[in-house]
């Protein structure tokens, strides 16, 4: 019994001490918690005050730099500013200097062309040198080049192309002036020691061949005036009478008409040679002129004189005192060559001819009358040359020839020779040093101090013999180096003139 109680009391204990030991750790327990939820609350509180602190400073952070951006805004916007400012003083400081280079172009180009604007040394005229330089008068042009030195008219019909007068195979090449001196001929525009130049000029196109040392060849080329072709045009067209003056001006009646603007005017060109002694020595100087004419080379006649005269073969012409000219056409252009008349240097002689025959080195071709214009190369092709007298020159002495020609349109026919002979030609370039002889014309020239007249020939001075003695002399006086009576040579070539008129008239 003692034994069960003692163990009911050991029990018992156990029990109790069990259970203070549970409430002891329940209290434990509580306390420790308690303990743990202040460090865990202080721990929060420390980790939301370090976030707001840290959220502070970011706004601040923020704050600043959303300042120094506005700061830099600012600036940006200064410099920007100062930049447009920079800039648009730059674009007017480049604009004034653009135009400031405008300025100075211009006036290195007003420089340039008072530089490259040249006396003539020879004629006393003002110059442009230029490369090509056209001519325009109604449908009508003359066109030049100096590199090749060469020229051609043309005829423009309305929508239609322009027609050459010469042949333009390589730039009008086969149509030239040739230069004799002494014995040696140069053929102007394909010889190498030839140097050419073109200048434009106040009355129209200047081509210029100068030998080194030796000669100097100016061929000016010029159309007419307008109002004068219109004036002639106008009085022909009313089948009035040209009524002139003394001098050669045409005189205005009431009864003039203006010519209607559907009127093509006839185009009248004048061509006009100057030749330059330029060496140390006096020398003999002759020009000779080879056309290779196109138009017309497929009419029935080649050519037509003024007296009615047609060819279409071979003939040479030892003056042209009775033709005059020489005109070609076909059904829409026509040109014409006055070769005599007021103003006009009288041939020596001209030719018409194969054109391979007239460009041949001889001066003077022997024709034949009658030959085709045939030739092994070409067929119908035909052309014009003309000599001039030869002159003798003293140093940097010239002298002149001169000759019109005209082109019409529209199957008109030419009225060159009705410009030539009512009208006095504008005459500017008294150059000539020399006195030429009676029997050439020289426009400008010198005049005799005694006129000699030879009154009558006699059956003696008509012998052929007499005659051929007397060219000899006048051949003889001319090419001598020694100073020459020139009285004596006027009267020689005189009674020349005057036997061989006296045996035209017999003919």
């Amino acid at each position: 019994m003692k034994v069960l109680k003692k163990n009911r009391f050991n029990k018992f204990y156990f029990e109790k001490k069990v259970l203070l030991c549970a409430v002891l750790a329940v209290f434990a327990g509580g306390v420790f918690y308690s303990q743990n939820e202040n460090v865990n609350d202080g721990v929060l509180a420390e980790s939301l005050e370090k976030t707001e602190s840290s959220e502070n400073s970011e706004k601040k952070s923020a704050s600043e730099d959303s300042e120094k951006l506005k700061k830099e805004k600012a600036e940006d916007s200064k410099e920007k500013k100062e930049d447009s400012k920079e800039k648009k003083e730059e674009s007017k400081k480049s604009k004034k200097a653009k135009k400031t280079e405008k300025t100075d172009e211009s006036d290195k180009k007003q420089e340039k062309n008072k530089e490259i604007t040249k006396i003539d040394p020879y004629l006393g005229d003002v110059y442009i040198p230029v490369k090509k330089y056209s001519l325009f008068f109604e449908n009508y042009s003359i066109e030049c080049n100096s590199e090749r030195g060469t020229f051609n008219f043309y005829s423009a019909q309305k929508n239609r192309k322009k027609t050459p007068v010469f042949s333009n195979y390589e730039d009008s090449i086969s149509s030239s002036f040739f230069l004799k001196i002494g014995k040696t001929v140069y053929c102007l525009n394909k010889d190498s020691a030839v140097q050419k130049e073109l200048w434009k000029t106040a009355n129209g196109a200047r081509l210029v061949y100068t030998i080194n040392n030796k000669a100097r060849v100016a061929i000016d080329f010029s159309f007419e005036p307008e109002e004068t072709v219109k004036k002639i045009f106008a009085l022909e067209q009313n089948d009035e009478k040209i009524v002139t003056e003394q001098d050669g001006n045409l005189l205005k009646t009431e009864e003039d008409e203006e010519v209607s603007d559907d009127v093509v005017l006839p185009g009248v060109i004048k061509i006009r040679a100057y030749v330059t002694n330029l060496s140390e020595k006096k020398a003999n100087f002759a020009l000779k002129a080879v056309l290779d004419t196109s138009v017309g080379e497929g009419a029935d006649f080649h050519f037509l004189t003024e007296n009615g005269l047609s060819f279409n073969s071979e003939h040479q012409f030892e003056n042209m005192l009775k033709e005059r000219a020489l005109c070609v056409s076909d059904s829409k252009t026509s040109a014409e060559f006055v070769f005599e008349g007021k103003n006009i240097s009288s041939p020596e002689v001209v030719t018409i001819a194969n054109i391979a025959y007239l460009n041949s080195p001889r001066w003077i071709m022997v024709s034949e009358s009658g030959r085709s214009f045939n030739s092994l190369n070409a067929y119908n092709n035909s052309g014009i040359s003309v000599v001039w007298p030869q002159k003798k020159l003293q140093k940097e002495e010239t002298y002149s020839i001169q000759f019109f020609a005209g082109i019409s349109s529209n199957g008109r026919k030419c009225d060159t020779l009705k410009y030539v002979d009512f009208v006095e030609t504008d005459s500017t370039k008294k150059v000539e040093k020399t006195e030429p002889a009676a029997s050439f014309d020289v426009q400008g020239s010198k005049k005799a101090d005694v006129d000699f007249i030879v009154q009558n020939v006699t059956e003696k001075q008509l012998d052929f013999e007499y005659i051929q003695n007397l060219i000899n002399r006048i051949d003889a006086l001319e090419s001598t180096d020694t100073d020459v009576d020139r009285n004596e040579l006027r009267q020689l070539n005189s009674e020349l003139d005057a036997i061989l008129a006296a045996l035209r008239k017999r003919n």
